[in-house]
């Protein structure tokens, strides 16, 4: 018989936090899926109790009772974005769910093509470590012999190669004119 009494008391505090009466200062407006309580109130500075006025929003983080100690990487973009004033209206749950969910799908993508590029990785060394004993099979010079001495070299003004063979022409800077 307790249980249905204290389930009564806690739906009635939770709807006491989110109904606005005149004599409270501030209100609860919604929780995130970690169980962070998101409040508001009137700006107690607003002394003519405009319509539109800006209110104050805070969060308060189940973990911490003291409001200085914001973890704001461990909050939802939606309830961040809510905080800031740039969302008007605070996220639902479903969409909170939704982003979970579009959260997970990303990171199992992201993981398949970190594994992908780790496959591909390895092939491309076991490639690079057989492609000297062949060259050695074939009985042909190492490519490192044809490179020719960098002082022999002709040095001119424009780039030749491309990518690893890229070589940058010479630059001399004119002489500035004098008038």
């Amino acid at each position: 018989m307790s249980r249905p009494a204290s389930s009564f008391l806690q739906r009635f505090s939770e709807v006491y936090k989110t109904v606005r009466f005149p004599w409270k200062k501030h209100a609860l407006v919604g929780k995130d899926l970690e169980g962070n309580e998101y409040w508001e109130m009137p700006n107690p500075l607003d002394l003519t109790m405009r319509i539109g006025g800006r209110v104050k929003r805070w969060v308060q983080m189940k973990d911490h009772d003291d409001m200085t100690l914001l973890e704001q990487s461990h909050l939802p973009v939606q309830w961040h974005a809510w905080l800031r004033h740039t969302r008007p209206t605070p996220p639902s749950i479903q969409e909170l769910v939704m982003e979970e969910r579009r959260k997970a799908i990303v990171q199992g993508r992201a993981k398949k093509l970190d594994d992908a590029w780790a496959e591909r990785k390895l092939q491309i060394e076991r490639e690079e470590a057989a492609e000297p004993a062949k060259m050695i099979e074939r009985g042909s010079p190492p490519e490192d012999a044809s490179v020719e001495d960098a002082s022999s070299t002709k040095k001119t003004s424009r780039p030749t190669g491309q990518g690893d063979t890229f070589v940058p022409g010479e630059w001399q800077p004119n002489a500035p004119r004098r008038r």
